[in-house]
């Protein structure tokens, strides 16, 4: 899911993150979801982590709760870093959107991140923003008309006349800001924290995964290569991207393939039910919303149409 530039690529946030959750456990792991740690004790060199239902031990513990982390690192008594988080507002355009421009362009960086970049995604859509704003509350991940139209006036300093009218969906995400201006990465006891990943911490994340594995082998813990280790995980191949004849014998197969749910992104009834099926391997965890991409197209909700010449919105529903 990403195509190379030249001196870089592009990738798909969600498809990454899920594709490594799922090798983890091609592999033997465990996925627990619905899982808020509220306490952690340690008792004869183990930890044991509570849920409010359940209680799980570890001799080594991995804290990389994100916004969170700083609150699981108190549970050890733990205060030697603090947590904020920093809301950004994006906004992604229709696919006919995603031949304006042909690779990133980041802005200058300042102390508050990056600024308001434009993007095509893997999927050929055009993503713009984050703004950046620090808050206090750390659910707060409302979009706000405010915060459309700074991303809008953002990213025509990159590209002329955005094409508000096309905009299919906006959200908000919160990042991890730690206090010392750097990541955090330390162990002490067997407990190891992984905080305040700020970018690029997706391009970084194999490196800090390594370092933080000699960190547990430097504990004289002994790490030995899975013999039977699955390196990879079998390619998905997207139904809309099959020529018709392909299409044609699946859907004699297996009819669910026939009928379709979404016809932006072409996600059919049978993807959707493997998608659902999916967390059945874990408690709770919800593969559909992001991996069948239905919340993504056109009639999947009523949409914010920005137009800010008199600083007025129109709420508009595309037709079907």
């Amino acid at each position: 899911m990403h195509y190379m530039q030249k001196l870089g690529a592009i990738i798909c946030p969600y498809e990454l993150t899920i594709a490594a959750i799922g090798n983890a456990m091609d592999n033997g792991a465990e996925l627990r979801t619905n899982f808020e740690v509220i306490n952690i004790e340690k008792n004869n060199g183990v930890y044991n982590i509570f849920s409010e239902n359940e209680e799980i031990q570890a001799k080594y513990v991995i804290n990389c709760s994100g916004i969170n982390s700083d609150k699981i690192a108190n549970m050890i008594g733990d205060k030697s870093f603090s947590i904020h988080p920093r809301k950004g507002e994006y906004i992604l355009l229709d696919k006919e959107c995603g031949n304006l421009i042909k690779s990133t362009i980041f802005r200058t960086p300042t102390k508050m991140g990056k600024g308001i970049l434009t993007t095509p995604t893997v999927d050929g859509n055009l993503l713009l923003g984050p703004t950046s704003e620090d808050i206090e509350d750390r659910d707060n991940k409302e979009t706000t008309d405010e915060g459309i139209k700074k991303v809008i006036e953002g990213a025509e300093k990159n590209i002329k006349s955005v094409p508000s009218s096309k905009v299919i969906t906006s959200f908000t995400g919160l990042r991890a800001v730690g206090n010392t201006g750097d990541f955090i990465i330390n162990i002490k006891d067997n407990f190891i924290n992984v905080a305040g990943i700020e970018s690029p911490g997706l391009s970084a994340s194999p490196a800090i995964a390594e370092y933080v594995v000699n960190l547990i082998r430097e504990t004289g813990f002994n790490l030995d290569k899975k013999e039977n280790y699955i390196e990879k995980r079998k390619a998905y191949h997207e139904f809309k991207t099959l020529s018709q004849e392909e299409k044609n014998k699946i859907i004699k197969e297996k009819p669910e393939y026939g009928k379709i749910i979404c016809r932006c992104e072409e996600v059919t009834l049978r993807r959707n039910s493997i998608c659902n099926k999916s967390k059945s391997k874990s408690k709770g965890y919800r593969w559909n919303k992001k991996k069948n991409q239905s919340n993504y197209g056109k009639m999947s909700r009523w949409i914010l149409y920005a137009k800010f010449n008199r600083n007025t919105c129109k709420r508009i529903k595309h037709s079907i």
